[in-house]
């Protein structure tokens, strides 16, 4: 019997332009996803000239809506949330379709206020990236949020604008020129927003915007295609808006990695990202891959859980699933430590994430172990991490498995790295090989031989009788490390205490 806590939980997200089903592995604090599915319907897509849910949208949404309840049902979740935004709470029948929802699926809907969709996308760019602060922007097919960060439990969580990703389509295609105005007049009655967001972050949200992401990597020809933590310069992201607005169907055709559905609306998506750059004035631009359905699965979470660092726990729950001993991730951390003197938080956050993964690969064969690690770490859906941190694990684990630092597969995805932290990753590559080397990947051998920096030398106590100095392989890898550390010589003492 799988305990209540350990099923999945399903969000459907009922949004204007797509409806979603998610369904996470468990309620945790940065749970995988274990199925992920989205139809196109268009609910929201002549909202704005009647006032009311697109009728030919209707039947395909319920069919859809169905679909992924009994789906959801099938797979033992514990928990089924169908929450709507904008459309239907916009729509004059709004209501009527959301009781008509709940008689074919025999599940409640959730419509959200613009406030509260504010302040959900809010949280789950908390579930994302932890601590944040600036503001928050989720353009959806009927509507975009700003929400302030950090999240207040009192007073307002944000504004919701009717500036829609569908309306703005259509009214790009017609005239761009008033569309700028609307824009411009929509953005000026929330004041509050640009004071909150000047100089800071502002966290990108929703389909439409995070297309541009992938349109961005896709051109730039990025070493990592991956969303989440993807960071752009205000003059970057203005430089994109205006070349996704000037590229002709052909052209956006080009765009690896762009959903086909995505294209025809891009251009007018970036035009609304321009205006909204150049009315925020932040200090940067970071996009992120979770939003509302992660808000509201991190809203279910008691405070102490909210808390916990994502990526530490993405990376124990790794090391839970694919390590061969537990324990080993927290005892590597306790032992590299003493190796890297005046370390920064994020400097031992990073070690730390590291030492939990670093023997997640030991199934793969010898020959292709370290690039296979290394790939499957850099692409690996973490969270609360930019592209330099994800090359620094991947490259960090690649070394401990003796990979070649010359080994031009990886040589794109290394260059994300400034050269103090490149080497970095190599000298805690080469604590890993050695700790797990000397050890045999047992904690308790582990920490019976503590290693130290002793001015220039680097010395290794000898505290448990399977840890030979004689051998070669141990006394080469202390060599190795040593010398990626900068250090002259190395030595054995007895164990203390």
């Amino acid at each position: 019997m799988i305990a209540e806590r350990d099923r999945p939980v399903a969000v459907i997200d009922l949004g204007s332009n797509s409806i979603r089903l998610v369904v996470f592995e468990r309620l945790a604090r940065a749970p995988l996803s274990r199925f992920n599915e989205r139809r196109f319907c268009g609910l929201g897509r002549a909202l704005a000239e009647t006032g009311r849910l697109a009728p030919e949208a209707i039947g395909p949404a319920l069919s859809t809506l169905r679909r992924y309840v009994l789906l959801a049902r099938a797979m033992g979740c514990s928990v089924i949330d169908i929450v709507a935004t904008a459309a239907v709470r916009e729509a004059r029948d709004g209501p009527a379709f959301a009781a008509a929802v709940e008689a074919a699926t025999g599940e409640s809907v959730t419509v959200l206020s613009g406030e509260e969709e504010a302040r959900t996308s809010a949280l789950g760019v908390l579930a994302g990236f932890g601590e944040a602060e600036g503001v928050v922007g989720d353009l959806g097919g009927a509507s975009v949020e700003f929400a302030y960060l950090p999240v207040v439990r009192e007073g307002p969580a944000g504004v919701s604008l009717p500036i829609g990703a569908l309306a703005a389509a259509e009214l790009f295609r017609r005239d761009r020129a008033r569309l700028a105005a609307e824009l411009d007049a929509r953005l000026k009655a929330a004041e509050s927003v640009r004071a909150a967001a000047r100089g800071r972050s502002f966290y990108v949200v929703g389909g439409s915007w995070r297309a541009l992401a992938r349109a961005h990597m896709a051109l730039a020809d990025t070493p990592l295609r991956v969303v989440h933590g993807l960071a752009l310069t205000p003059d970057q992201a203005i430089a994109l808006a205006r070349t996704i607005v000037e590229l002709d169907e052909r052209g956006r055709a080009r765009l690896s990695g762009v959903a086909k559905r995505r294209l025809e609306a891009l251009p007018a998506a970036a035009f609304v990202f321009e205006r909204v750059i150049r009315w925020l004035e932040p200090a940067r631009i970071v996009f992120s891959a979770t939003g509302l359905r992660e808000g509201r699965l991190f809203a279910r979470l008691d405070p102490a859980e909210q808390a916990v660092d994502p990526l530490l726990a993405q990376a124990a729950d790794l090391e839970q699933r694919d390590g061969r001993l537990l324990g080993l991730g927290a005892a590597l951390a306790r032992w590299t430590a003493p190796l890297f003197l005046a370390e920064t938080a994020e400097q031992t956050r990073l070690r730390t994430a590291t030492c939990l993964v670093a023997d997640t690969g030991w199934r793969e064969h010898p020959e292709s172990r370290a690039r296979d690690a290394f790939f499957a770490i850099a692409h690996y859906p973490f969270l609360a991490i930019d592209h330099p941190g994800r090359a620094f694990l991947a490259y960090a684990v690649f070394r401990r498995y003796e990979g070649r630092k010359d080994d031009s597969a990886v040589a794109r995805i290394v260059g994300l790295l400034e050269k103090p932290m490149r080497k970095r990753a190599e000298a805690l590559g080469a604590a890993l090989d050695l700790a797990i080397r000397l050890s045999g990947g047992v904690p308790e051998i582990l920490d019976a031989c503590p290693i130290a920096r002793v001015g220039d030398r680097l010395e290794l106590a000898l505290g448990h009788p399977a840890v030979d100095p004689n051998d070669e392989a141990i006394r080469g890898r202390l060599q190795a490390l040593a010398e990626a550390l900068d250090l002259s010589a190395v030595g054995f003492t007895a164990a203390r205490g």
